[in-house]
Order: C-alpha cells, then structure tokens, then sequence
C-alpha cells in the first residue's frame, strides 16, 4: 500500500490550488468528488430517517427535499460514468476495457447476491436470473440492486456507440440518438413495462456524458467565464422546480415516470459544473483552499467505494435497523450508526477486493514485465563492423522521431498562443 506522507499532506492544505478557467476540465478534476458526493446522497435517499419536526418548517422541508431528490445522485453518476468510458476506451483493447470495467462491478455484486441467497432463502434459479439481469429484463428491475444490471448494459453497447459518435460526429450523432430515444419512448409509452420506465429514461444522461466526455478532451481550453455560469444555475435551479412538479403534483412530462427522466435530467448536467467550480473557487483562494481541499477530500474519500455502498446499503439497513427501532433509538441516531456501519464495512470491503484482483491478475503482471524487456536487447545487434539496426529496432527510433516531432508541434503550437 502508498505510504501517505502526512506531514506534507498538512504543508499542502495550505497552499492554494491553482485556479482552473474551463468548465470542462473542472468537471474531470473534480469527477471522483462528484461521484463521492453522487454515492452519499444516494445513502440519503434510500436510507435516510427524517427528524427535523416541523417547529423549524424550513429545515424540515429542506431535509425532507435532499432526501426526496437524492435519486438524482443515480443520473449523475450515469453523467460521471459516460464521461469515463470516453477516456478509458482508447487505452486498451476491447477484451481489456470490459474486464476493466466489469471487475469493479461484480465481486460486491456477487457477494450481496450470495449472502442473499442463503439468508433469504433463493432457489439457485432465482440466484443466477438476479445476477445475470435475466430478472432485471423480464420481471421486475426492483428484483436486485438494479443499477448493476443497467450499468453494465450501458458498458456493452458503449463501443459500439462510440464508433458511431467518432464516424459521424459528435454533435450530430448525439441529437440522433437522443432523438431515436425519445421516439422508441413514446411508441413504447403504453406497452412497455412500467419500472423499466427508471432505467430507460435514464439513457440520456449517459449519452451527453459521453458527449462532455469529447468535450472535456477536445474543447479543454475553452475558458468558462462568469457569465457562461449563469445559465447553468438557471437549468439547476428549473430542474429543482421540476423536481418539486413531478415529485409532489403529479406534473407530466411528455414521457411516464417523468420525475426520473427530465427534471434530474436537468440537475445531472448543470449541479457538476456548479459544484466544481465551487470547489476550485474554495480551493484556490489562500482564505478558503483549506475548508475547500477537505471537502474534496472527504467526498474523494468514498469515491473508492461508492459500488460497495449501493450494494451493501437497503440490504443491511432492512437487516440491522429493525433491532434499533425495537430499542427504541430515534432516527438520528438510527442514521448515524446505520450510516457509520455501511461505509466503513464498504471501505473494508474495498480493500479486500482490491487485493484479490491484485492477486489475480500478479501472473499477467509478472509475464508483462518479463516480456517488455526482451525485445529492447533485440533492437540492435554489435558487430565488430558497427551497430546492426534490427527491424525492431528500426521501429523503436521512427516511434522516437514521431513523438518528438509530435511534441515540436505543441510547443510550436503554444509559442504561437504566447505571441
């Protein structure tokens, strides 16, 4: 494990960041936060135990509004997740990238389902149509821990779309498929199962991820003034009042289920921008890059394991808090300790999958590091007439030259901006 260097980590809090002018790049350096905070209010929406009383009405409707909308954490996450696959689909091939993808996925998934199965009592059929999303499809996505299920459906059909979004371009591939959604949406209105409803209606939020995922790769330099803010609060702010519509007046929407489709539509596009940029303000004034820095950190922090969070949570708390109410806890307490026990059987939980993998995967490390030192020897070959340029070799220095004159070009590039 990283030996943390405490001592200067205290140094570092002190120091203000520097401060970032592009939107898009604020969202990627902010995006573990964000999934962070995307985890913790999604604790909050399913387990949350209201006790605010209504002598302080304002608190109590706020409480009762942050747990209300805490579902919302769910399309920021698919925001977050999009915008991930964008960078980590050209670093590998295909066979690498799902098992990348899949691998932090599924042992949390497979040990609730598990653990599962033997306390409540599933048939071996029940247990393998809840792990495979058999059951997802064709009974009920409330049947087991729906995200995982809908996530990976995503993840499939992602390299795909992505040659599409490459071949035919970014803006106008997007407004087709958003398009081509809203179409299948409404043809389906009346025949299509009603819970399926929380998962389909969540399809475009994963797509203007990607979307903003090229965005944040291609468009990183473009500065976000002030003014370009402005805007954004006001979608967050009408996403909020659409929130209240769908959530307590029955307001439609165009689509069914419209309270998990337009409104945290809204909110999952505007609330990362506005709460990196937040951040960045916090963190790169010397008054406030303190309060900033542990606020990243802390949301940082259950970045690491917001997977084992959603799988552990409605689970354990049907589990553990019933004995707490028979002793007649109150729910802040209740949620204190429920909270408390989830996140720190999660962490642990974590680390223990990390090792595991780690251990799988020592063999292919170790034949990697083996192999990527054989063919330097073979590059070039001594002879008592000179140096012998291998074929090999020959590839390694053409791959030099183009780097470097890859690199001329930036600095070219950059010179020319300075001038």
């Amino acid at each position: 494990m990283k030996k943390i260097d405490i001592k200067n980590a205290i140094q570092n809090l002190s120091i203000p960041a520097e401060k970032e002018l592009c939107g898009f790049k604020l969202i990627s350096k902010y995006r573990s936060a964000l999934m962070g905070f995307s985890a913790i209010w999604i604790l909050v929406f399913h387990l949350w135990r209201t006790f605010v009383t209504m002598d302080t009405a304002a608190l109590a409707y706020l409480e009762y509004r942050i747990k209300r909308f805490g579902y919302c954490g769910v399309d920021i996450f698919l925001l977050l997740s999009g915008m991930g696959l964008t960078y980590a689909i050209g670093k590998s091939k295909l066979p690498v990238f799902y098992y990348r993808r899949l691998k932090r996925i599924i042992l949390p998934f497979i040990t609730i389902a598990v653990i599962r199965m033997f306390k409540e009592n599933w048939s071996m059929e029940s247990f393998l149509n809840n792990i495979s999303g058999k059951a997802f499809y064709t009974q009920s996505i409330y049947c087991f821990l729906w995200f995982v299920p809908a996530i990976v459906s995503l993840y499939i059909v992602f390299p795909l779309y992505w040659k599409g979004f490459k071949k035919t371009g970014a803006y106008f591939w997007t407004g087709t498929m958003l398009l081509i959604w809203l179409l299948f949406e409404l043809g389906v209105k009346d025949t299509l199962r009603g819970d399926l409803f929380g998962f389909v209606n969540r399809i475009p939020v994963f797509l203007i991820g990607i979307l903003l995922g090229y965005l944040t790769q291609t468009r990183g330099n473009i500065p976000f003034r002030r003014r370009t803010y402005l805007p954004i609060a006001l979608v967050f702010l009408l996403g909020l009042k659409f929130l209240e519509l769908t959530n307590f007046s029955d307001f439609p929407l165009i689509v069914n289920t419209p309270n998990c489709c337009f409104p945290p539509l809204l909110i999952s596009v505007s609330f990362p921008f506005l709460f990196a940029k937040l951040l960045n303000e916090l963190e790169s004034r010397k008054g406030f890059c303190v309060i900033g820095k542990i606020i990243n950190g802390f949301f940082k922090f259950f970045a690491g394991f917001t997977i084992e969070i959603y799988c552990l949570q409605e689970w354990f708390d049907s589990v553990h808090a019933p004995s707490l109410l028979e002793k007649g806890w109150g729910p802040l307490k209740i949620n204190i300790v429920i909270f408390t026990e989830i996140i720190l059987i999660s962490f642990a939980a974590s680390i223990v999958f990390k090792y595991f993998w780690k251990l799988v995967e020592w063999p292919f490390n170790k034949n990697k590091k083996s192999e990527s030192k054989s063919p330097v020897q073979n590059r070039f070959t001594a002879t008592d007439e000179g140096v012998i340029l291998e074929e090999s070799g020959i590839k390694y220095l053409e791959s030099i030259a183009e780097r470097m004159e890859a690199a001329a070009e930036r600095i070219e590039t950059a010179a020319d901006k300075l001038r």
